[in-house]
């Protein structure tokens, strides 16, 4: 199976869709959103109401099944966030976690409270590190990359979305589940595909 690499910009040839730079508001962190972590034991209480603000530099108002922003995170309309849900968690153990917030327009005006977060739980040991080129940190997290290949011998029925161990803030969607999305003209999403070796 061919598994594709998330482009969380989403269309940025397309200046009619929504788009922010800005951090989610309220009962959630923005780094919450990107680690992987299972947020139900993040927040034991629960989460509170969730907002997510249009900036003033992108005057976009159409309502994509994806909202672009440059913070990795995955925010999707409740339609095509249900399709990946039902797909991901499909005959497999992974966990996608949906957090609801409003989205407001850039003057404070609620847009939408039609979007979630998704929250992908976990990640996979699945770099071939012998073939990616990247800097590292110290904990061995990548910091940035010029080439990012997976290890198929370690690719061992993966989930349809999960995160890759390491990078965690890069999402891997498999063959199955972007067609499930375009084939139901799921819009504002982009796909590349992921060396495998």
């Amino acid at each position: 199976m061919k598994y594709f690499l998330f482009n969380s910009l989403g269309d940025t040839d397309n200046d009619s869709y929504c788009f922010t730079s800005k951090a989610p508001e309220g009962g959630i962190d923005s780094y919450d959103l990107i680690a992987g972590f299972i947020l139900s034991d993040e927040y034991p209480d629960g989460i509170e109401d969730v907002y997510w603000r249009l900036g003033d530099n992108f005057v976009g108002l159409e309502l994509a099944s994806y909202i672009g922003n440059p913070n990795s995170i995955l925010a999707f309309n409740k339609s095509s966030a249900d399709l990946i849900t039902s797909t991901a968690q499909s005959g497999s153990k992974s966990e996608v976690e949906m957090i609801p917030f409003t989205l407001f327009d850039h003057k404070g005006k609620i847009l939408s409270t039609n979007y979630v977060f998704l929250n992908p739980v976990g990640s996979i040991d699945c770099i071939n590190w012998k073939e990616t080129v990247c800097d590292r940190r110290k904990n061995g997290d990548i910091s940035s990359y010029e080439k990012l290949i997976l290890d198929k011998n370690k690719m061992c029925n993966p989930p349809h979305l999960f995160r890759i161990q390491h990078l965690t803030d890069e999402y891997i969607f498999s063959e199955v589940l972007v067609n499930a999305l375009l084939n139901a003209d799921h819009t504002n999403l982009v796909f590349s595909e992921i060396e495998i070796h």
